[in-house]
């Protein structure tokens, strides 16, 4: 079971059996795994991811893409059967080599940023579900509607598993 919920200061907080992680955290923390969306210069911990490449912790397996020349770093993740990926803001435009590297996607996490550009990776992944969290100067409104959510409405915690994920349809969730 993977268990995504928002965490102030980062994108959202992911917990899959005894393993827990926190996504695009404003700082490096001194404990716990972390996925940076920016690069860090030392390396403060072995447990936080922030450059490009492969890596696999807790049974996790990480691809991390490097974008405007590696100083923005995405992730695609296998938890569980689950494909997930990880944008944070800026969204940028991704090209069909960074789409080849980010892979097949169930779910996308992803900044709030600006509906057009939101779309437009959502159109080229074609993910099942949705996961907006909100950033500063972001439109969480716009991006919401324009991934087809009628009226927003936040949740404190989205819970799947690989057999839950929905079929026919895409859904979207909003971190709040």
């Amino acid at each position: 079971m993977l268990t995504f919920t928002p965490k102030n200061g980062a994108a959202c907080t992911v917990k899959i059996d005894s393993v827990t992680f926190d996504v695009f955290p404003a700082e490096a923390p001194k404990e716990g795994w972390a996925l940076l969306s920016h690069p860090e210069e030392t390396m403060k911990s072995k447990q936080v991811v922030s450059w490009p490449g492969e890596y696999d912790f807790a049974g996790i397996s990480i691809r991390a893409v490097g974008q405007d020349l590696g100083r923005q770093v995405s992730y695609s993740c296998n938890m569980e059967g689950v494909k997930v990926a990880f944008v944070d803001t800026p969204i940028l435009e991704w090209p069909d080599a960074d789409q080849d590297k980010m892979g097949d996607v169930d779910i996308l996490v992803i900044a709030a940023d600006d509906p057009k550009k939101v779309t437009a990776l959502v159109e080229a992944v074609d993910p099942r579900v949705i996961i907006l969290f909100s950033v500063k100067g972001g439109d969480l409104a716009g991006v919401a509607k324009a991934c087809g959510m009628a009226t927003l409405q936040t949740v404190d915690e989205y819970k799947v598993k690989q057999g839950a994920l929905p079929q026919d349809n895409r859904q979207v969730v909003v971190l709040g």
